[in-house]
């Protein structure tokens, strides 16, 4: 069991933190077939993580959180939620450019946009200047959709920023806005941008 441990240990430090959710992955995968691993193994981990281990620790929360509502509610995935709210902001945009724009690749998006078809949330247009370019468009349906949806994103927000004061509300906005302007100049292209 200790040199199962330690030879974790050892791999864990030799990875770039930006490896740190594959790690955590690949332990749990080891744990679930080596039962005599010690859970607290595995809550040492994330607690010499650091902060992208309770990035994603937080992520996956809202997550499931989003997730729960928007598939039981409105059947609808949380992933095909950002294309709806660009695509309100921008009608017509080509799948590149929503790609582009939530910072998914392409075959992801176009995935998305199927099953939004098949559902009736979005209409696909072929453009009338270039016939190879497809223009995707919200119905009806998800116009009202929208409405909803935006409740239960504040709703997650809500719950995720419910232990804090105005103030600190206001400096982990600042701290993440910081960050991320930072990584726009330092990452550039894996960096999307906003919607």
């Amino acid at each position: 069991m200790n040199t199962v441990k330690k030879s974790f240990q050892k791999q864990v430090l030799t990875f770039p933190k930006l490896r740190v959710n594959i790690i955590i992955r690949l332990i749990i995968r080891r744990i679930s077939i080596n039962h005599s691993l010690e859970v607290s193994f595995l809550k040492e981990l994330m607690e010499n993580a650091g902060v992208l281990a309770l990035l994603n620790s937080i992520q996956r929360s809202v997550f499931k959180f989003i997730h729960e509502r928007t598939l039981r509610e409105f059947n609808i995935h949380p992933g095909q939620i950002p294309i709806l709210f660009v695509l309100r902001k921008r009608q017509g945009l080509s799948q590149k450019e929503i790609a582009k724009r939530i910072g998914v690749e392409q075959g992801t998006v176009a995935v998305m946009l199927r099953r939004m078809e098949k559902n009736g949330l979005i209409k696909r247009i072929q453009d009338e200047l270039d016939k190879r370019i497809t223009r995707v468009y919200l119905t009806e349906k998800s116009e009202n959709l929208l409405k909803n949806l935006s409740t239960v994103l504040r709703e997650a927000e809500e719950l995720l920023l419910s232990s804090l004061s105005d103030k600190e509300k206001q400096e982990l906005k600042e701290l993440l806005k910081k960050i991320q302007e930072d990584l726009k100049q330092r990452v550039g292209e894996y960096c999307p941008k906003e919607a």
